[in-house]
């Protein structure tokens, strides 16, 4: 099992990561850890891992004058759960067009799932920067739900048929119970199989907050039928696949066959954002790529040209809103 992480940009960031089968560890108390440091153009990474039966716990902390991105290849079913917390956030764009990306910002959480990871993985620049990830196997998910997933809903089912899902369809804001909870992990004092036993507990508490969080949530769209749902799906993907196009909701309400009504308050409740809002930052997310892949040599007024914003200061405005920083910072970098 392994994950392989290349790098367009730098050949010194490409690294494979073994994994044991189902994240087994050995010895008496089965519970290992590791601590290793990135110092690279600008690019500062201690990570802190905790090793247990079924889950490896990431803690990471540094500085990224620039993204850091790589591709990503696995060998195996990956899920995740994860916590950006002092971040500009994580992104990950998988290759195959009907797979979900998964889009987490700071100060939010998500807990996701790939039948395997294969596509662009970017970590967002921030001068002080701490995020979390929790990767559990698949077998101790089940052994935790006495292999009954159904309690996950249709994140459970996703699973269970192998079909890549982000529980809820989004990130979700990190509460202050799962901050304890984030803080009482990367500060046990215990040793052993105590800390083993301790960290176990801690993160099936924090995955519980998760779901109940999410779960509360999803309660606000029980109005709307299976149908209805699966044409929002619908929606979203065309827009996806055609966002620079110009989009009236009366013609995306024909297209999808559901009312004008339905369609923008279901679009709503089903993935936190408004029609207009989710276009616009799917456009942003790409002027920002364009931004770094030229090297700070495209023109901002043509990006924002691009974007949809007929104002250059207008699309600032929503860059450093959407990402903590103006455009021209990624010029200068």
């Amino acid at each position: 099992m392994k994950i392989v992480f290349k790098s367009d940009d730098f050949a010194e960031l490409n690294f494979v990561r073994e994994y044991a089968e189902g994240f087994n560890v050995g010895g008496n108390s089965q519970i290992r850890e590791s601590v290793s440091e990135m110092d690279y153009r600008g690019m500062h990474m201690r990570t802190h891992r905790i090793f247990c039966p079924g889950m490896i716990i990431s803690m990471m902390k540094g500085s990224l004058e620039k993204d850091l991105v790589h591709i990503l290849e696995s060998d195996f079913p990956y899920l995740q759960m994860h916590f950006e917390l002092n971040t500009t956030g994580c992104l990950y764009y998988p290759n195959a067009k009907f797979e979900v990306p998964a889009e987490i910002y700071g100060g939010s959480h998500a807990l996701l799932f790939y039948p395997a990871l294969n596509g662009r993985l970017n970590y967002l620049k921030k001068p002080d920067s701490y995020s979390v990830e929790i990767e559990l196997s698949l077998d101790f998910l089940r052994k935790i739900f006495n292999n009954d997933l159904e309690v996950l809903r249709g994140f459970g089912n996703n699973i269970e048929k192998n079909h890549p899902a982000i529980m809820g369809n989004r990130s979700f804001p990190i509460t202050l119970a799962m901050k304890h909870i984030l803080v009482q992990i990367r500060d046990c004092k215990f040793a052993g199989t105590l800390k083993k036993l301790f960290i176990e507990a801690k993160v099936i508490e924090l995955l519980t907050l998760q779901i109940e969080q999410i779960h509360a949530l999803e309660a606000n769209i029980k109005n709307l039928k299976r149908i209805d749902i699966d044409k929002l799906h619908e929606v979203r993907a065309l827009l996806l696949a055609n966002v620079h196009s110009l989009h009236s909701i009366e013609e995306l309400s024909k297209t999808a066959g559901i009312n004008r009504t339905k369609l923008q308050e279901g679009f709503k409740q089903l993935f936190g954002t408004t029609i207009f809002a989710f276009i616009a930052g799917i456009r942003l997310e790409e002027a920002r790529q364009q931004i770094l892949d030229s090297g700070g040599q495209a023109s901002i007024a043509e990006i924002a040209a691009q974007s949809g914003y007929k104002n250059p200061q207008h699309f600032t405005v929503a860059f450093k809103r959407k990402f903590g920083s103006l455009p021209k910072d990624l010029k200068n970098n």
